[in-house]
């Protein structure tokens, strides 16, 4: 287990980064017992580690392959339940969607229209947790539909008692009964077993009296009454194992979901169905390949990030994000980090928030003076050139936790400083930059969760939001300067509707002769904005000195930007889009699909192709004439 190249390690403490023994690949595991992922061998970036298809996968919108397996999951619950059900009927039936549209319309409104009850709702301190709770519920629903239909399509078993037992295996709290005394637990695990609890008492409420749902929710309740149920809380223990190991899409495995977490891993998951690592994609949609994203030594923990893009953020946002959605804190290294490491080689603090100096540069108000703001000169090889000197905030979770430190002056700028007003005015500055980031975590977290349904209003809809993330924008640049990562957060985020913008743009050049000068015009400033805030984003995430490539985050950005330089057609462009396609080419052959590997070849051919053809007209020349006739 996994196989014979890594080995399992029980930790022996609750610190993941704390002694550990190992554990032999035939051990029975223990659900409340903390374990790890470990290298027998040494890795080399891009290495396939292994590949894995999942145990089970808890999400309608994967478990289910038409519209009548999806409905199969509608019917654990209460008609009523769903906020547009008779809507997005008659809708698909107005529009003539085909089947496949069908089923990926149904499957992705079912998380979207499960409603809540406000009672449950108000038990809730953020609109993640209520996001989840719908996750939670779904997954307990289409557990419920595996275990009664017990047969795969292709005739298999699919939750056979050995699958029931691996999965209850794998990492959760121990429930020793639904009410049971918890004092001794930390307080994340409590809020792990709360939410799980809640999830079984508003299955209760909503799903259907006959469903098979209901019947899993019965047989919880009645754990200690009724022997004849082998799993005790079978389905408050399932919301658990979910709620610490599902994967994006409810996909629970054996055993990639025993590898722990890191603000800084060592590799990452990719899909294999794709012929990523060599697959017949017909074969192996649900595969999943665990890749080593730098060099592994032998011993070290193999780690990813639980993140998503979010790994990209500050320390209290990557500590929220964790605590809501897998119920623990991280303490890994770049979490444990302090601003006083004697290692000056060794990264410092939460870098990911830096900010400009209070102490170099002060501020007449709460906003910076528009020079340091900007930072224009950040990468001048000028020596007279100005200079923004940056302090890092100590990793905390409060405003008075974040004191920051200026590696330029030396100097320490503390939230609630005692003396002077001028050191309490540069106190101010860390509130400031505290209450920036919870906003515009409201912000993106909260973003693209709804929207109108016709193609005007979705029109209407996209330069709303640009113009809420435009403001946004300048309150995090003037607040915490363009080195924070909010501001590159937001410009990304800005970025993918212009992506959208610039391929509509060239569609449409040609229709309207008379116009198409302004219009290119303003394609190639939009284009350079865009390429400036790339590269900008690009030195943020070498700066945090991570183990995975810049890539990992911003590929797709650059193959857009590429794509769109090569589409403009002329010389110039398609150099420059090959030079960007170059940076990621590396990173592609490794741990792209073999159909993304296409497109970026293609992109860089399409600058071959025509350096070759430039080559040839210039080759047809006098000059070349001349050459021949000596």
């Amino acid at each position: 287990f996994p196989t014979s190249m890594t080995e399992v390690r029980e930790f022996l403490t609750n610190q993941l980064n704390g002694s550990c023994k190992s554990i032999p690949p035939n051990a029975v595991f223990r659900h409340d017992h903390q374990y790890g992922l470990f290298a027998s061998k040494s890795y080399e970036e891009g290495d396939i580690i292994f590949e894995e298809s999942p145990l089970v996968i808890l999400s309608p919108s994967l478990t289910t392959s038409s519209l009548e397996s999806s409905e199969k999951i509608k019917r654990q619950f209460l008609k009523s339940s769903f906020a547009s059900s008779n809507k997005e009927a008659k809708k698909t039936k107005a529009t003539g969607k085909d089947d496949e549209e069908k089923v990926h319309s149904t499957q992705s409104s079912l998380l979207r229209d499960l409603i809540i009850p406000s009672a449950t709702k108000s038990q809730l301190a953020y609109e993640a947790q209520i996001h989840k709770l719908r996750g939670m519920l779904l997954a307990a629903a289409s557990y419920a539909v595996l275990d009664q239909n017990r047969k795969s399509e292709d005739g298999n078993a699919i939750l056979t008692t050995e699958t029931k037992q691996k999965i209850f295996e794998l990492y959760h709290p121990h429930v020793s009964n639904s009410g049971g005394d918890d004092g001794d637990l930390d307080d994340e695990t409590k809020n792990a077993i709360k939410l799980a609890q809640l999830a079984v008492q508003t299955c209760n409420e909503l799903s259907d009296p006959q469903s098979n749902l209901r019947a899993l929710v019965d047989r919880n309740n009645n754990a200690d009454a009724d022997h004849s149920n082998s799993i005790k809380h079978e389905l408050l223990r399932l919301l658990l194992v979910y709620s610490c190991n599902a994967f994006e899409g409810g996909r629970i495995y054996h055993k990639l979901s025993r590898v722990n977490h890191s603000c800084n891993p060592n590799s990452v998951v990719s899909a294999g169905g794709d012929g990523s690592s060599g697959n017949d994609s017909s074969k192996s949609q649900d595969i999943s390949v665990l890749r080593a994203a730098c060099r592994i030594e032998v011993g070290e923990e193999i780690t990813i990030s639980y993140l998503g893009k979010y790994l990209y953020a500050g320390f209290p946002i990557r500590q929220k994000n964790l605590t809501v959605n897998k119920h623990f804190n991280c303490q890994c290294d770049r979490c444990i980090n302090a601003t006083e490491a004697e290692d000056d080689k060794k990264p410092r603090g939460d870098l990911a928030s830096r900010i400009p100096c209070p102490i170099c540069h002060p501020r007449t108000g709460r906003f910076l003076d528009e020079d340091v703001m900007f930072d224009d000169d950040a990468d001048s090889d000028d020596p007279h050139a100005f200079k923004v000197c940056y302090a890092v905030p100590q990793n905390g979770m409060t405003a008075e936790e974040r004191n920051l430190y200026c590696p330029s002056c030396k100097g320490t700028t503390f939230a609630n400083p005692d003396g002077s007003i001028r050191k309490k005015k540069q106190g101010m500055s860390i509130k400031y930059m505290h209450v920036a980031e919870e906003k515009v975590y409201e912000r993106l977290a909260g973003n693209g969760t709804g929207g109108s349904d016709d193609k005007a209003s979705q029109d209407e809809d996209v330069h709303t939001e640009r113009d809420i993330d435009q403001q946004f924008l300048q309150m995090a640049t003037s607040t915490c300067g363009s080195q924070h990562w909010t501001v590159h957060f937001l410009n990304l985020s800005i970025m993918e509707e212009s992506l959208a913008s610039f391929h509509s743009t060239l569609m449409t050049i040609g229709e309207n002769p008379e116009e198409d000068a302004e219009t290119m015009e303003d394609l190639f400033t939009d284009i350079a904005e865009f390429a400036d805030g790339l590269q900008r984003a690009y030195t943020f995430a070498s700066s945090l000195q991570l183990k995975l490539d810049p890539a990992h985050w911003l590929f797709d950005y650059t193959v857009g930007l590429a794509r769109t330089l090569v589409g403009l057609g002329d010389e110039k462009s398609q150099k420059y889009g090959a030079d960007w396609i170059t940076r990621v080419e590396n990173y592609a052959q490794k741990f792209e699909a073999q159909d993304m590997q296409k497109v970026v070849k293609a992109i860089k051919d399409a600058w071959n192709r025509g350096q070759k053809h430039s080559d040839e007209k210039e080759g047809d020349g006098p000059d070349r004439k001349r050459r021949k006739n000596h």
